[in-house]
């Protein structure tokens, strides 16, 4: 498998790019991660697709992974990340399908709203509904309890640092994952988890995108079963407004594509990119 690493100049963005190790299917995908996350949380889902010979990118919104930015992480706003997401897919020699996971759902969503051209297709992964992050979703998420909302809060702020990874009293993991898995792969992600804009934060609570239904690309919104930001419920109503079903994995938590059943989400993008394909 060839992987690389480079950088979008005029950003000064991280991506991370594989190529097929077979054949290659004439489709690109681009993963666009959401909030505590970077380019890295793709490293399961891009080596399966190459071997099933999609090429995809995996960007690191600025402040992310090895991306730079020149202001404080708390204050980026949805519409730099946006502004990354967009420089990225021109940079592409194809259309891709983009695939947005939790806020990266509602950043690929803004995308649409600019400029839907741009892309092939959408799959919207355990993601921030159209609507915005409402009142509904929150208050499932103060029902988790103080103690796991102050441990999110502190990963939110950047008051965890990969040391605190190890501590699973301390980390949130069961925020984001639901699957058996062994201390080192979960201190391996948590290690590169990090804070997210406070800002951009609160800028999903707003509309993402106001008309769905004139969306003129195909989308599959695909979510976990165990996901305790935006449970199958939200899916299933994200998914009626973009007039589609739903596909919803089980055994998956909201980090469907790190979570111990990955291979399970990772078949059902492979499945639509395939359906796309048979157009």
């Amino acid at each position: 498998m060839m992987q690389t690493y480079r950088r979008n100049v005029m950003l000064d963005l991280e991506t991370i790019r594989v190529k097929p190790t077979r054949e290659g299917r004439g489709t690109t995908v681009l993963f666009v991660h959401g909030g505590y996350f970077a380019a890295w949380c793709w490293e399961k889902f891009q080596p399966y697709l190459a071997d099933r010979g999609y090429g995809s990118w995996a960007v690191s919104l600025r402040g992310h992974g090895a991306s730079r930015t020149t202001q404080p992480l708390r204050s980026l706003r949805l519409e730099q990340y946006v502004e990354d997401v967009v420089e990225t897919l021109k940079a592409m020699p194809t259309r891709p399908v983009v695939v947005g996971h939790s806020m990266g759902g509602g950043i690929v969503q803004k995308v649409l709203g600019a400029d839907e051209d741009l892309v092939s297709g959408v799959v919207l992964l355990s993601s921030v509904p159209p609507s915005g992050v409402g009142g509904k979703e929150a208050l499932a998420w103060t029902k988790l309890g103080m103690g796991a909302m102050v441990k999110l809060w502190k990963l939110h702020s950047g008051k965890l640092g990969p040391e605190d990874a190890a501590d699973r009293t301390a980390f949130p993991y069961g925020m984001f994952f639901a699957g058996d898995l062994d201390k080192d792969t979960l201190v391996s992600y948590g290690s590169r988890m990090q804070g997210e804009s406070q800002r951009a934060g609160k800028q999903l609570s707003r509309t993402v995108l106001r008309d769905p239904k004139s969306v003129g690309v195909p989308v599959a919104v695909i979510g976990g079963e165990e996901d305790l930001f935006f449970a199958p419920q939200v899916n299933h109503a994200t998914a009626d407004v973009y007039g589609v079903d739903a596909t919803i994995v089980s055994g998956v938590g909201h980090a469907a594509m790190l979570d111990s059943n990955w291979v399970a989400v990772a078949d059902r993008l492979i499945d639509f990119l395939e359906s796309l394909e048979e157009r």
